[in-house]
């Protein structure tokens, strides 16, 4: 094979994962990823793209792996850190991956955006709130105002912090972008429960039902509303589902 052919085959192969990868087949993207990497080991930016939907599909020790060999290979790839920046902190191991954060930053300077927003969650994991809000603001100003999931993970800061009203105004912005995303629901009916709107916490709890029914959280913001509101018959059967989905409701 000439190094034309080569490059043909990378190409074609690299087309039909971005392919795959914007039709949500993440499977078939992963597995032209791996049929690159076959052919061209050392091709770091297939090691980072695949590490990045193994990661996202649930497999964070492959993205792990993926990510070593990549910086392995190529230590000032960026991309690579923040990628292992990822998966740290999904493992709660938010000091490093603080740290990968930030050194994928400073050698990846064109893309400081995204590396905020990692920056952002390292800082939510160790409990340090507000300089998670202030990663998030970076992010989302380097970003776009769009970015539904950075908003949302400003507002769990804000909920934690009791900023509710802040709180409120980021949730109600994610449901705007994204209206059946049932976790943000859940989180701004959390927020009505501390700020004893009732009515309002019930509405956000059955909405996240309704939108994932399986997710136990909804029905535990609906009971507690229920229950806080008096209508302890139908607490006790929110309580029940949400018992039945997970065992433990806390």
């Amino acid at each position: 094979m000439t190094s034309q052919d080569a490059q043909n085959q990378l190409n074609e192969l690299w087309a039909k994962a971005g392919k795959y990868r914007a039709e949500g087949k993440w499977q078939e993207a992963v597995n032209s990823y791996s049929q690159i990497l076959k052919l061209f080991p050392r091709y770091v930016p297939a090691l980072v793209q695949r590490g990045l939907l193994v990661q996202e599909m649930g497999y964070p020790d492959m993205a792990l792996a993926d990510f070593e060999t990549a910086i392995q290979i190529d230590p000032q790839y960026g991309y690579a850190y923040y990628g292992r920046a990822w998966v740290k902190s999904s493992k709660g191991q938010h000091e490093a991956a603080l740290a990968d954060a930030k050194k994928g930053m400073l050698l990846d300077p064109q893309n400081t955006g995204m590396y905020f927003r990692r920056i952002g969650t390292a800082y939510q994991g160790l409990g340090r709130f507000g300089e998670a809000i202030e990663a998030y603001n970076e992010a989302i100003r380097l970003n776009s105002d769009q970015d539904e999931g950075t908003i949302y993970k400003r507002g769990m800061c804000y909920s934690q912090m009791k900023e509710y009203a802040l709180a409120l105004a980021d949730f109600t912005r994610c449901l705007e972008l994204d209206p059946d995303w049932a976790w943000a629901f859940s989180e701004r009916g959390r927020v009505y429960l501390y700020l004893k709107e009732y009515d309002k916490a019930i509405a956000d709890g059955s909405n996240a039902i309704k939108y994932k029914p399986n997710y136990f959280h909804g029905y535990l913001i609906r009971a507690y509303a229920y229950q806080e509101s008096g209508d302890h018959k139908k607490a006790r059967v929110d309580f029940e589902n949400a018992l039945k989905l997970t065992g433990s409701p806390q």
